[in-house]
């Protein structure tokens, strides 16, 4: 399993926003869940960070390989998840792009090394 962490810079106060789509995707999972299936890759862990300026979050994505994932949503069968997380998007992401931070490695389930 491979992993990446993404950082999000967010518009100031986004955390309720953010805490909303969290619920969202609690209590609605099969619709992230089947969406993420599609595209090859999940959500494993949300971060948040706060400045005085400007909130961050932070995704864990994992994948069994990042060179197979869907790189656009042309063929996403979406489902009502689609709306909720646009939604999101649209009034909490900064302008800027977000930042892929490159793994150094990760540990598996046997707690061994992988690159």
């Amino acid at each position: 399993m491979e992993s990446k962490l993404l950082k999000i810079k967010l518009n100031s106060n986004s955390r309720t926003k953010l805490d909303e789509l969290i619920l969202y995707m609690q209590e609605n999972i099969e619709f992230p869940k089947n969406e993420m299936d599609q595209k090859g890759y999940y959500w494993d862990s949300v971060f948040y960070e706060k400045h005085s300026e400007f909130e961050y979050i932070y995704i864990v994505i994992k994948s069994n390989d990042f060179s197979k994932i869907m790189m656009d949503e042309v063929g996403l069968i979406e489902t009502p998840f689609r709306d909720v997380y646009n939604k999101f998007r649209n009034e909490c992401w900064a302008p800027e792009l977000y930042l892929d931070i490159e793994p150094i490695f990760c540990f598996n389930s046997s707690m061994t090394f992988s690159v």
